[in-house]
């Protein structure tokens, strides 16, 4: 069977990826960063490990020519602009490492996951689609900026003979969170937090997003991006379903944008004395009240993406954070 080179495996999207990949039959080497990180994985003994960094080349170099395809998963996740060196070197230059030894390689197939982040949004709240124009630049925001980036060097390596496609998962929940991302809103919620902001954007199950990646292995367009999304929801409907699965009573007082803004700062603040990343950054601010919504037809005829409701997404959400003891 063929076999599949996968960064950041050990991430939320990536252990799924590895876990789909495995069951469909491909062989799979991950390259991880340390053992630890892979200790809690029922996969771990069937999978060829490398150890290294993607911003360290010299770690995996030459060691992608036995695979017939590439998944780049592996990025950083964050917002505060006082982190933005970090987040480029990892999304940016990151992926350009990867890229440079894939071009070696001459790999089949490379897919980069990105996300809707790189993609413009329609400031009339319509549905976006894979061809909307990058328009986040004057929000100075570092994760969509670097992301965006990072689009930009797989077009650049497509020019050079790279057969490669991009994925733009939404905002992905489901199960095999293992560091628990999500369980913080949902303990919030069951302990009677009843507040909502305005605004809304897309969720999508993870198992529709590995899916969609898998497939595009097969179907795929070289020089094609994919919106992987599911239900478009207002941040209030979100939270209810959300509500209505744990049993509780749904948030019922509408925030403003000032006490958000209020405690961002703060959290901004706290940040640099935890070294923790604040929730949710300054740079998040200009998201709130704000309808970001995608269309993902496209995934779903091409990819042949499942269509999964986030009502069900949710359950599985729920049934592995209460399985792994992460609501108590």
């Amino acid at each position: 069977m063929p076999k599949v080179f996968i960064t950041g495996g050990t991430g939320f999207i990536g252990n799924n990826l590895v876990k789909k990949l495995l069951e469909r039959g491909f062989q799979v080497k991950a390259l991880v960063r340390n053992k630890s990180l892979l200790d809690i994985f029922d996969f771990k003994d069937k999978i060829e490990v490398i150890y290294g960094d993607i911003l360290e080349p010299e770690s995996f170099h030459n060691k992608i020519n036995d695979s017939e395809f590439v998944i780049h998963s592996a990025a950083l996740i964050a917002w505060a602009r006082s982190n933005w060196e970090k987040i480029y070197k990892t999304n940016v230059i990151g992926t350009r490492n990867v890229l440079l030894e894939t071009l070696k390689a001459k790999c089949k197939k490379f897919i980069h996951i990105s996300t809707i982040a790189a993609i413009g949004f329609d400031q009339s709240g319509k549905y976006a689609n894979e061809k909307h124009e990058y328009n986040w630049s004057r929000y100075r925001i570092p994760y969509m900026e670097t992301k965006h980036q990072a689009e930009l060097e797989v077009y650049n390596a497509i020019k050079k003979g790279l057969n490669a496609i991009i994925v733009n998962p939404s905002n992905v929940w489901g199960q095999r969170d293992y560091r628990g991302r999500r369980a913080p809103l949902i303990k919030a919620l069951k302990s009677g937090f009843p507040f909502y902001p305005d605004g809304g954007t897309n969720f999508v199950d993870v198992d529709a997003v590995c899916e969609a990646t898998i497939n595009a292995l097969e179907f795929g367009q070289c020089g094609e991006r994919y919106i992987l999304g599911g239900d478009n929801l207002s941040i209030r409907d979100f939270l209810n379903i959300i509500c209505d699965e744990i049993n509780v009573k749904r948030p019922f007082i509408k925030i403003g944008k000032l006490p958000i803004a209020l405690y961002s700062y703060f959290q901004e603040a706290l940040s640099i004395l935890t070294k923790r990343q604040p929730k949710p950054a300054v740079s998040q601010l200009s998201l709130f009240g704000k309808n970001i919504y995608y269309d993902s037809s496209k995934a779903v005829k091409e990819l042949k993406m499942p269509v999964i409701s986030f009502r069900e997404c949710i359950r599985k959400t729920i049934r592995f954070y209460k399985e792994q003891k992460m609501l108590i």
